[in-house]
């Protein structure tokens, strides 16, 4: 019986998973750079390492990244992540 709940349980959690692509931006640029050229890549990966907030820009829309870690290397590129949305914010489980 235990064993039927937790594989009930990740099944469960993996249903809500999501993907979404998109680029990784910093959050005061928004929707403003979505080229992803070395310019943007390179002043993305700057502002977020000096402690700015990495975000998820798909289309228009602009998502917040509850785990900021998952992006590092990512700044300012063009990616598909699969994750979960709790509000505007998504949870990042994978990065492609």
């Amino acid at each position: 019986m235990r064993k039927a709940l937790a594989l009930a349980a990740v099944f469960a959690t993996g249903a809500f998973a999501e993907t979404w692509s998109g680029m990784i931006s910093y959050a005061a640029f928004g929707a403003k750079n979505k080229t992803a050229t070395q310019a943007d890549q390179r002043c993305a990966a700057s502002c977020i390492k000096g402690g700015g907030k990495a975000v998820l820009v798909v289309g228009d829309k602009v998502y917040g990244i509850e785990n900021q870690d998952a992006v590092k290397g990512h700044e300012g590129q063009k990616v598909t992540v699969s994750g979960t949305m709790n509000g505007e914010n998504v949870h990042i489980d994978s990065v492609k």
